[in-house]
């Protein structure tokens, strides 16, 4: 017997994820609500080998038996063992990622490229073993919009690293909480979570990406790739858009966009300034051309050279609190405060000027069309002794789905004008997060109190709800 037949075998009968959570939910769930365990004896050596709580995470449910199988939780796995298998001496991840599949955001394959293993997962994925132990790839490579974070679903396990930031750790996603869910009393760190209901998109030029410093360096993708002819990709991003094909290399190049939308161009003039005036100098047309801030050719050497960046189009020039230049492919700003170099947030004016359908625009906007907040309370009416209890939950208003990992704010005031405020913990996977309210005695039998609940989101409206209850 092989781990492929006890997993059929135990998908057709639709009965073990029931039987787990079950389990799961056995032991003594007091106290707080990240509820851990020790290792049970008989995985503490397949837990130390697979990178005990550094890739596998803690231990959060005690060990349980079903059938010939018995297993534990983790917070990114299922292990499991049956001594009947013959495979790594009977120890595997069970395949709880293979159970999202149906969810038509895990569909996967939704070009007709041939999955494969993203190369910046790979360290980790040979060092687990490959498939064997990861189990079948179930989605491509692809940029979660919501967790700001490149992703991998497999059958038994899944990867991620987040795109901002220096850190090149790979991490594996929280299979085990999120099968578990309440029941194990145990909620996923930051960033980790298993979001099935989330906006991706696939990113066809991320191995071109990957050479540079940073991942991030030319922001998020705003849109699909788009087929522009046969082996012609285009997607745009917040910073720039790359153009070409992305199983080559060499045909892979940055649209002209600040050219596109009319930036600023000087002409080439002599050159003043040198290294020693922290200058280099581009040559355009000879012998005259552009000084660039020696912060700014580091930044381009860096990242593609003058291939990618194009020539300048202007001197360096205030805006604002920047420093600015603009170059045939992107723009450049620096902030003297932080010492920081970054691009220019062109893609979205660009996507303004072009004609293409709706669905390939992936970028989310968190308005009040686009976001439903429910609110449920405990009572309509608490007395002066009684704390109140809200469920919040938040859904994207066009498929009723859950949005994930969204904090808030509630601010209650009193009949008197004073005002309490509290913060609300992110959603979970289902949208829903929950807040108690402490009992408030300064006030009269028979007063209003009034809430606003804000959320924690990107943009520049507020999203709120405001509501009230009796203390009776």
């Amino acid at each position: 017997m092989n781990i492929k037949t006890v997993f059929y075998k135990t998908i057709v009968s639709f009965i073990f994820l029931s039987i787990l959570l079950a389990a799961c939910g056995s032991s003594d769930m007091s106290g707080s609500n990240n509820r851990v365990y020790g290792i049970d004896k008989s995985f503490r050596d397949f837990y130390k080998k697979m990178g005990g709580v550094e890739v596998l995470g803690p231990v959060i449910s005690e060990v349980f038996f079903w059938e010939e199988n018995q297993c534990q939780y983790t917070e990114n796995t299922l292990m499991c063992f049956n001594q009947n298998l013959s495979q790594n001496q009977g120890y595997f991840f069970f395949p709880v990622g293979a159970m999202l599949g149906g969810n038509t955001s895990l569909n996967g394959n939704t070009s007709n490229t041939a999955l494969e293993v993203y190369e910046g997962f790979m360290p980790l994925y040979q060092k687990l073993g490959g498939e064997p132990t990861t189990g079948r790839l179930i989605t491509p490579v692809r940029y979660n919009l919501q967790e700001k974070r490149i992703e991998q679903y497999f059958e038994n396990i899944g990867f991620y690293r987040q795109m901002s930031g220096d850190e090149e750790k790979i991490h594996l996603l929280a299979y085990g909480a999120y099968t578990c869910n309440e029941k194990c009393k145990f909620t996923a760190r930051q960033g980790a979570s298993v979001n099935v209901n989330a906006n991706t998109v696939s990113m066809p030029f991320l191995r071109f990406i990957k050479r540079f410093e940073h991942l991030d360096a030319f922001g998020e993708p705003l849109t699909a790739p788009i087929e522009i002819q046969p082996g012609l990709i285009q997607q745009v991003y917040q910073n720039a858009v790359f153009i070409g094909n992305p199983a080559l290399p060499e045909t892979i190049h940055l649209l002209d966009i600040p050219v596109r939308l009319g930036v600023r161009r000087d002409q080439p003039g002599p050159q003043l300034y040198s290294l020693e005036d922290n200058m280099v100098f581009y040559v355009v047309n000879s012998p005259n051309g552009f000084h660039v801030p020696s912060v700014f050719d580091q930044f381009i050497i860096q990242h593609g050279g003058r291939e990618l960046s194009g020539s300048p189009l202007c001197e360096v020039y205030e805006d604002g609190d920047h420093i600015r230049q603009c170059f045939q492919n992107y723009c450049l700003d620096f902030l003297p405060g932080s010492q920081e170099v970054k691009m220019v947030p062109l893609g979205e004016e660009f996507l303004q000027t072009m004609n293409i359908q709706t669905e390939q625009v992936v970028l989310f906007e968190y308005t009040a069309q686009t976001v439903t907040i429910l609110i449920t309370e405990k009572s309509s009416h608490v007395s002066l002794n009684e704390e109140q209890e809200l469920q919040i939950q938040v859904l994207r208003t066009e498929n009723r789905t859950p949005l994930q990992n969204i904090a808030a704010k509630l601010k209650i005031t009193l009949p008197d004008g004073n005002e309490y405020f509290y913060d609300v913990p992110a959603t979970d996977q289902y949208g829903i997060s929950k807040i108690t309210i402490p009992a408030i005695k300064r006030v009269q039998n028979g007063s209003v109190l009034t809430y606003s609940l804000c959320l924690n989101i990107p943009g520049d409206e507020p999203l709120c709800v405001n509501d009230s209850y009796l203390i009776w």
